[in-house]
């Protein structure tokens, strides 16, 4: 493996200065940035991800059936109607 050093990206948080909140937050950068390297690092040695034993099988979480949908729209007009009708 062949180590590859990663330059930190300047936040654009104005010059310099001895602003805490901006040192601060520099430090954040700083770390986020180390740890995003490592993270990339450590994936060299991860072993490969495993075939499935079956095929995946993809369901809706809603079914498809118009009649629920067709039967909402029809209570909702009709509380409309008996809104308008009540008045």
């Amino acid at each position: 493996m062949v180590l590859q050093s990663k330059q930190v990206s300047p936040l654009p948080i104005g010059p310099g200065g001895n602003n805490v909140l901006k040192s601060k937050m520099n430090d954040t950068n700083t770390k986020l940035t180390m740890l995003t390297t490592q993270a990339d690092a450590n994936t060299v040695y991860d072993p490969p991800v495993p075939k499935p034993l079956t095929e995946q099988k993809i369901e809706p979480f809603c079914s498809s059936d118009d009649s629920i949908a067709s039967l909402v729209a029809a209570i909702g007009c009709l509380m409309i109607v008996y809104g308008i009708a009540a008045k």
